[in-house]
């Protein structure tokens, strides 16, 4: 089966299921209404001085900074945790191994299903950011679409390497929770998603440094906030895709070796 044709597939089974439930398909739509509310009035009490100076290369206030990283981090969050909550969805159902039966690659059975989510969660990043310039006014007027397209697909693919590993883990494992967790926590605390790196302690921005999400953060609020060009972010996209290019084939082959194992154990859709 032609690979466009599999995710169209997988794209439509999910949207299926996920709009018959109509009430929920809504909520989860806009509930993030209630997030940028939040971070509003959380906004109000941000110290001027260091947050100004630090906030500056955006040309944007704190509230547009946090939008966005509220905004991206459900994206970035299906990214990471994806993989392996489908797996897991699958092994609690029962229809993991019906699934790997289908004529379709088996690390496509744990990377496709994931498309609907990263999609679903793209909208909802759209949503939440309409949300902040209607009802809170945030600007966005200098915003570079090009930019912040290439910046999502350089952050789904580098922030996926993270996803397959802990899917992996979790095939012959049957635990990857604690990485996935500790990874979370780093992303929320030092990747810069509620606050700039720089007001971080020297030590933890030198961890920052080395941790792809920063880059991921900073090139999307640079694109949506300061109309960065893609020649203006090529440093971090070069950052995220080269993460991406040596990462992502290591976990393709960590993924295929996982299920011959679980396939070889008998262990498949055992959670």
């Amino acid at each position: 089966m032609h690979l466009s044709r599999t995710i169209a597939a997988f794209l439509r089974r999910d949207f299926e299921i996920a709009t018959s439930y109509k009430v929920n398909f809504v909520f989860q739509l806009t509930y993030g209404y209630f997030i940028v509310a939040v971070f509003y009035f959380m906004a109000k009490l941000m110290d001027g001085g260091a947050a100004r100076e630090a906030l500056a290369r955006y040309q944007a206030d704190y509230f547009s900074f946090i939008l966005i990283g509220a905004a991206v981090a459900g994206l970035m969050q299906a990214s990471l945790n994806g993989f392996a909550d489908q797996l897991r969805m699958g092994m609690t159902e029962g229809s993991l191994e019906m699934t790997f039966s289908c004529p379709v690659r088996p690390t496509w059975v744990i990377v496709l299903p994931c498309v609907w989510s990263m999609v679903f969660e793209t909208l909802k990043a759209c949503v939440v950011i309409a949300m902040g310039i209607v009802l809170f006014g945030a600007d966005l007027g200098r915003a570079n679409l090009a930019s912040t397209v290439l910046m999502v697909l350089a952050t789904v693919a580098s922030y996926s390497v993270f996803g397959l590993l802990v899917a992996s883990m979790i095939l012959v494992l049957k635990r990857g929770d604690v990485l996935n967790t500790a990874f979370s926590a780093a992303t929320a605390m030092i990747g810069g998603a509620f606050f700039p790196v720089e007001l971080l302690p020297p030590w933890l921005g030198f961890v920052a440094q080395a941790l792809p999400m920063t880059y991921a953060y900073d090139g999307l609020r640079l694109g949506l906030l300061a109309g960065a060009t893609p020649v203006q972010l090529l440093p971090q996209l070069a950052k995220l895709l080269a993460f991406a290019a040596v990462g992502l084939p290591l976990a393709f082959m960590a993924c295929t070796a996982a299920i011959a194992r679980a396939k070889r154990d008998g262990s498949l859709g055992v959670f």
